[in-house]
């Protein structure tokens, strides 16, 4: 037999309303709701930008292989987080405009329409690499590939050809992989006219302090013709940085 205490109970129960949702309350869901699709399109659209890259560097590529010396881009698009060659050589700085003169008040805005200088490719088949070789390590070119930087030799002359390269967090993007380099290694430089340079990984330096990076970079005198790659360590935190160093192998 059901005892009075159950009858109260039930009485209790039914005789509770609903409460309504205030106004409150339904901006709060419809936030919630807009907060997780945007995190939903954030972490679906790096990969996409990933796919989109990789296709757009492997039509360069190819463009370069047939010849073509210049290659126009739009400078909005596919761009990399943290992107900026003083990143790579100098972290304290986080954009191009950071190392201009100092009476320079606002950076000056990229065209709507870059041009990329391309001076051949860089393959490397120890870890699948094969990408255009830039004449240029600034923001732009260093989205599709790896890029000289200023002043230093070119491939296959004396002194050191520096060439700067992301670490993507995507394995086997741009310079992700890297780390798997070791002694012994071949790196090739083919020219746009077709030449060939091949240049032999002599010296690995796996985490190197930003501080200290110049002291490989400005190397004028008994490098002979040397090669020294750089990106940033480790893939994500960039930190460091790391070099793989090479020198041509003699015909």
């Amino acid at each position: 037999m059901k005892g009075k205490g159950y009858i109260i109970m039930k009485m209790n129960s039914e005789g509770k309303k609903r409460k309504p949702f205030t106004a409150l309350d339904r901006i709060l869901i419809i936030a919630a709701i807009l907060l997780f699709l945007a995190a939903a399109v954030l972490f679906a659209w790096d990969p996409v930008k990933n796919y989109l890259r990789l296709q757009k560097t492997t039509a360069i590529v190819s463009q370069i292989q047939e010849g073509q010396a210049t290659i126009i881009v739009k400078s909005d698009a596919l761009p990399i987080s943290g992107e900026g060659y003083e990143e790579i050589i100098d972290p304290a700085a986080t954009t191009v405009e950071a190392s201009a003169p100092q009476n320079t008040t606002t950076p000056t805005p990229l065209p709507e329409d870059v041009v990329l200088t391309a001076l051949g490719t860089i393959k490397i088949d120890k870890i699948n690499l094969n990408l255009p070789l830039l004449d240029d390590a600034g923001v732009v070119p260093l989205r599709y590939g790896a890029g000289m930087l200023a002043g230093t030799a070119m491939p296959g002359e004396d002194g050191n050809c520096v060439i700067l390269g992301h670490r993507m967090k995507a394995y086997g993007s741009l310079f992700n992989r890297l780390g798997e380099m070791a002694v012994g290694d071949s790196v090739l430089i083919t020219t746009l006219d077709g030449t060939q340079y091949e240049y032999l990984v002599d010296e690995i330096i796996p985490k190197l302090d930003p501080a200290n990076l110049g002291d490989y970079i400005d190397k004028s005198d008994g490098t002979g013709k040397q090669l020294t790659l750089v990106t940033c360590t480790p893939t994500g935190v960039g930190s460091h940085r790391l070099l793989v160093i090479g020198h041509l192998k003699e015909s």
